[in-house]
């Protein structure tokens, strides 16, 4: 075959064609040893978001206590934020200008509580109620959110702790003197 035949001047010059396969180079898009780490890093990424979520999860904890168990560890607890479950003493409310002052009780420990703000529609006395806050330096309790009636799910999980505080709330009643004008 005559290569001067061509219908390209510039193909005549060129020489044979070389199809010898060559070794591969790395390119600057591909990497190897960037390509090993990328899992790496992502795993990393994903251990360091789940410990902020822990943290911030477990941090802001609030611990759940009936009266007598917070009295009792009251010197463990300090200011810790906790929720306090209890009864309200009959005739032990004090309502103010700010909020309300009342008597909480539970297990036969007694505790005074201080709430600033707005009290639920239900809140009355014998009512058992869950309260958040924290002692104070003269042992009572400074109360900012009152919780009274606990939803279906409270229930099924927390049965026994809501017979406890009925069975107890029955006891201030007949145990507390009723006034007479």
């Amino acid at each position: 075959m005559d290569v001067t035949g061509h219908d390209d001047p510039e193909s005549a010059d060129a020489g044979p064609l070389d199809l010898t396969p060559r070794a591969a180079t790395a390119t600057p898009r591909s990497r190897p040893g960037v390509r090993k780490f990328v899992p790496w890093v992502a795993a990393g990424v994903v251990v360091v978001a789940i410990g902020l979520v822990a943290v911030t999860l477990f941090g802001s904890a609030t611990y759940f206590y009936n009266v007598d168990d917070a009295v009792a560890k009251q010197a463990d607890i300090g200011d810790k934020r906790i929720r306090l479950q209890g009864n309200i003493l009959k005739g032990s409310i004090d309502e103010g200008e700010q909020g309300v002052a009342f008597t909480l009780s539970y297990g036969g420990a007694e505790v005074r509580v201080d709430h600033t703000g707005d009290v639920p529609d239900l809140f009355g006395p014998t009512i058992p109620v869950v309260v958040e806050g924290r002692f104070t330096s003269d042992e009572s309790f400074d109360s900012d959110r009152i919780l009274v009636k606990h939803d279906e799910t409270y229930d099924e999980d927390n049965g026994d702790r809501i017979r406890d505080a009925e069975k107890d709330a029955d006891s201030n009643a007949a145990s507390t003197p009723v006034e007479t004008p």
